[in-house]
């Protein structure tokens, strides 16, 4: 169960927990309220959970489902990790803590990169409308696996020049080299 008063935050948590197998989510509760009532309702065996909400704190619902299910665990994810006060009973089922502000601000860093790089392709629809003509067979040459070598001696350029191509590609892109790869082989979805 999933008890986070974000919904945005909510709603990803929980299409990333259903992609594990033998994990299913059987709710999301998004106050200290609607959190007693699932925990009584469904008894999970681990709630994720954030510490501040609404109407109260995140450890009330985990101290209440620990008195209905001893044998539940804990994981908490919140922006005020420091703030972690609980019973030993609490403590001792909690599988780990996580920094919410720092999986947020990751996520910031990404989506950031990629507003940037579709402003600066000039056309959301094209995401390699910012290569060049040569930029393009480079990166369609990366895509078959060669190397800048290799890149090199099948477009007759110098091996900085092939160089220089890929880190043009990378930048233009907002790729990293592994992601580039990635994109240039077809692994890589271009647009979310």
């Amino acid at each position: 169960m999933i008890l986070e008063d974000q919904g945005l935050l909510a709603d990803l948590l929980r299409q990333d927990l259903e992609r594990i197998p033998g994990l299913s989510v059987v709710g999301v509760a998004r106050s200290v309220e609607e959190g007693n009532h699932l925990c009584r309702q469904h008894r999970p065996d681990l709630l994720l959970m954030d510490l501040l909400l609404p109407d109260g704190q995140g450890v009330a619902v985990a101290e209440q489902l620990l008195l209905e299910k001893p044998t539940a665990q804990v994981m908490v994810l919140s922006a005020q990790c420091d703030r972690l006060s609980c019973s030993r009973r609490l403590h001792a089922a909690i599988l780990a803590v996580v920094d919410k502000g720092s999986a947020i601000d990751t996520l910031r860093v990404i989506l950031e990169r990629e507003v940037r790089r579709q402003r600066s392709s000039g056309a959301q629809d094209d995401p390699f409308a910012a290569l060049t003509e040569r930029e393009r067979q480079v990166l369609s040459l990366i895509g078959q696996g060669l190397s800048s070598a290799e890149i090199a001696a099948r477009l007759n350029i110098s091996l900085l020049t092939a160089r220089t191509h890929r880190r043009n590609i990378t930048a233009k892109l907002g790729f990293s080299r592994a992601e580039l790869v990635l994109l240039a082989s077809g692994r890589l979805p271009t647009q979310a």
